[in-house]
């Protein structure tokens, strides 16, 4: 474990870039984890006497028209941002690799197969997956990621079966093949680790993306149901009162803006080191 952090701790250094993304997220992450449990009121509480309430030391955000808490809202809404991010990150990342990998090191007509599959699902549009999934079923964080998941895997599929293809025509892996390694080992051992670059930097971007995708449906009236609320859900809520109370929009706004601009920030960073590294080598 030591050393995993020595090695990230080493990836941060000399890059302002991955240092700023991380700290912002790792901020992010904490506050979203740690508000909605240690705060005086719950997500959903409703009191109607303190409705439409400014900025004060016990409700640092305001409360909205139902008197519940905005700054417990916001975070908690960006847990689930969170969860969906990084859980579609998490599952598309590990399908893009296995199927691009296999597509890539096969070839022949099973490379043919998966890649013209994958480009069937593709050609239809991400967003329509994710509104008849939660047509669908119940409209949840769970029915936004597997929305999201149906095609959100095919790019990095073609991403890692370009470089497994150029891999593994390299000296290390005919070395491998010759001394009667068998294919999952070359694939783990050998040649997805030489790939991880690419591969990572791919997943980096994965997750700002799917952040705006359910924010957007959400706002658009489509997302995750009450009394649940992403920050989405919470941008939608405060349109009604933009005119009268436009703190109650400009709060989730901002905390949205801030979570996908640490992931860009971090997608970059790791971008610039990995192009770093292949131009020293």
């Amino acid at each position: 474990m030591r050393r995993w952090i020595r090695k990230g701790w080493a990836w941060c250094l000399g890059n302002p870039l991955l240092a700023s993304g991380t700290f912002l997220f790792a901020l992010c992450l904490l506050l979203a984890v740690l508000v909605p449990v240690c705060a005086p009121y719950s997500y959903a509480e409703q009191n109607a006497g303190f409705r439409n309430a400014g900025s004060s030391v016990s409700h640092l955000f305001g409360t909205d028209k139902f008197g519940r808490d905005i700054f417990v809202r916001v975070w908690y809404g960006a847990g689930i941002s969170l969860l969906v991010g990084m859980g579609s990150c998490l599952i598309c990342g590990v399908t893009g690799t296995l199927w691009g990998s296999v597509a890539g090191y096969r070839g022949g007509r099973l490379d043919m197969l998966l890649m013209r599959i994958a480009d069937v699902i593709d050609a239809v549009p991400s967003l329509l997956y994710v509104i008849l999934i939660m047509l669908a079923f119940e409209a949840n964080a769970g029915s936004v990621v597997l929305g999201i998941c149906i095609s959100g895997w095919t790019g990095l599929a073609r991403v890692v079966r370009g470089e497994i293809q150029r891999l593994k025509m390299q000296e290390f892996c005919t070395a491998a093949r010759l001394a009667g390694a068998r294919t999952g080992r070359i694939l783990c051992a050998h040649l997805l680790p030489n790939a991880a670059g690419p591969i990572i930097v791919n997943l980096t971007f994965l997750a700002p993306k799917a952040i705006f995708t359910e924010a957007f449906l959400s706002f658009v009236g489509v997302g995750i149901a009450a009394p649940a609320a992403s920050l989405g859900t919470l941008i939608q809520d405060a349109r009604s009162q933009m005119l009268l109370y436009p703190s109650q929009m400009l709060y989730p706004i901002l905390v949205l803006c801030v979570l996908l601009l640490s992931l860009h920030l971090i997608g970059e960073g790791v971008e610039r080191r990995v192009a770093g590294r292949k131009k020293t080598r």
